[in-house]
Parts: C-alpha cells; sequence; structure tokens
C-alpha cells in the first residue's frame, strides 16, 4: 500500500491542513536484482535542504509497507505554496527493515520546479556493510548529525544567538563534512572505509561569541581525534584510534515526522 503522511495524518484528525495540490512522480529501482523481506518497507521524502545550518525540512512523505519487490512507483504529494523558488529540494528514499536500513539511494536526487523536472528517478543500492553500520536505521552521509554529548566533557552549551547547534554532515559524493561548533561553522575532509573514519583539514570560522558555544572547543578537538564510528538505530557515536567513545550524536530532521514514529492509519487503494 502507498500512504503519504500529508494525507494519512488528516485521516488522523488534522482536517484543517490545506490538501496537496501537486505531486512528484517517477520510479524507484536498483540496477541489480535485490532481495526485500516480506516485512520490510520503503519511505521516501520530499526534502527542504536550503538552509544547511538546520535539520533538513520534511515537507511530505510516502511510504510503501509492505514494500513488496523494487521498482516501486514514486508518488509524493506536497502544496505547491511550500515551495521557494530560491530554495533547494531533495528526494530522500530507503528500504528499512526490522528498525535498520536494508536500501539507500546513494546519489543525490534534487527536484527542479519546472512541469517537466517533477518527476525524479530513484536508484536504490544495498548500503556498504560493516559492523559499525549494521544496526543503523539512517545512513552515514548526508543526514544532519546533531550533537548531543561530549564524552566524559562538559555538557553541550546551548548555540551562541544566531548561529546553528552543534551539528556535523558528511556529504555524498564528495569527502567533505560541514558543521557548526553552537558558535563559528567549519568544513573538513573526510575518508571512510568500513568502520574507520577519519576527518582532516579543518577550516573554521573566526567569528566571537560571548554568550552560548561554551563546548565548541572541546567538540572540534574531538572531532580532529576521530578515528572510527558506530551507528545504532540513529544515534552515531565517534570513537578514538582505541575505540572509545567521543562523541554522540542523534540524526535529526524537521517537520512532517518518520512513519516510523506516528500511528498513521492507511488509506485505501
Amino acid at each position: 500500500m502507498v500512504c503519504a503522511a500529508a494525507a494519512a495524518l488528516a485521516l488522523a484528525g488534522c482536517a484543517t491542513a490545506p490538501a496537496p495540490d501537486a505531486q512528484v512522480s517517477g520510479t524507484v529501482f536498483a540496477r541489480e536484482r535485490l532481495y526485500v523481506p516480506p516485512d520490510a518497507y520503503f519511505e521516501a521524502a520530499l526534502v527542504d535542504v536550503t538552509d544547511d545550518s538546520a535539520p533538513p525540512l520534511v515537507l511530505a512523505r510516502q511510504r510503501v509497507d509492505p514494500a513488496g519487490p523494487l521498482p516501486y512507483a514514486l508518488r509524493i504529494p506536497y502544496r505547491q505554496a511550500q515551495i521557494q523558488t530560491e530554495g533547494r529540494y531533495e528526494v530522500r528514499a530507503a528500504v528499512r527493515w526490522r528498525g535498520r536500513l536494508l536500501l539507500d539511494a546513494p546519489g543525490v536526487h534534487p527536484v527542479l520546479w519546472t512541469p517537466l523536472s517533477r518527476h525524479v528517478d530513484v536508484q536504490l543500492a544495498l548500503p556498504h556493510q560493516s559492523a559499525a553500520t549494521a544496526t543503523a536505521a539512517v545512513p552515514l552521509q548526508q543526514t544532519y548529525w546533531r550533537l548531543e554529548e561530549i564524552v566524559g566533557g562538559e555538557a553541550v552549551g546551548a548555540p551562541a544567538q544566531g548561529a546553528s547547534a552543534a551539528h556535523l554532515v558528511l556529504q555524498r559524493g564528495m569527502p567533505r563534512a560541514s558543521g557548526s561548533g553552537g558558535c563559528n561553522r567549519f568544513v573538513a575532509s573526510y575518508a571512510q572505509q568500513g568502520g574507520a573514519l577519519r576527518l582532516s583539514e579543518f577550516d573554521v570560522s573566526l567569528r566571537l561569541c560571548l554568550a552560548g558555544g561554551r563546548s565548541e572547543l572541546a567538540y572540534l578537538e574531538r572531532l580532529a581525534a576521530v578515528a572510527a564510528f558506530h551507528q545504532q538505530g540513529r544515534t552515531l557515536e565517534l570513537r578514538d584510534e582505541e575505540g572509545q567513545p567521543l562523541l554522540r550524536f542523534t540524526a535529526q530532521e524537521r517537520g512532517e515526522p518518520s512513519l516510523d514514529e506516528i500511528e498513521v492509519p492507511l488509506l485505501p487503494q
């Protein structure tokens, strides 16, 4: 069955929300034959990534549950009023099984707002598997990881006025990381293989914050010492050479909650 979150939430009591008046369509496919377990589900989202200093804003979702074999028809209804001319938008998609990521979309799939470009084809593939990602529910790359804990160190401080919360994003398709320490923004290079992860060549802005962002220095120092990582569900732990935890993060989004997290009645076919 195909379920769009906006419409499903309306059935659950959100009838005052404006109805969708546009749709992103396309095909979700794989280049090789992939087995999808009978209790797996497919989920896709239309995401606003205009503000790269904030968690991505989910405008609408689609779910196929059970997923069944590929390919799937991509159908994400949305409201045209949500779209800004200068905004940047993507379709993100995955198949999940028993709380973990089974198939991922390894590329970036932008949506361009001309009538012909509302059609987006998405390729799914098996993510690179290792002990570090065996229980992951979200991909390591392109996820907005919000810093929750500096292990054994000071508490994560509130961001400075006008600054974004301390976070980390590892870009897809290029060895580039970006984020914020709670005061200054930074970019860096990263290298990942299996469960190994290293960040280097940091370039940090030079803003002076008199209030907020007090844990920034400790955060950046620990990022530079990272040698490995481990994911579990929607959490990420960065570790040192000895495998000791340095930093803990959670995956963050704004907007429509994941259909994993809410009770949503399925729409009739």
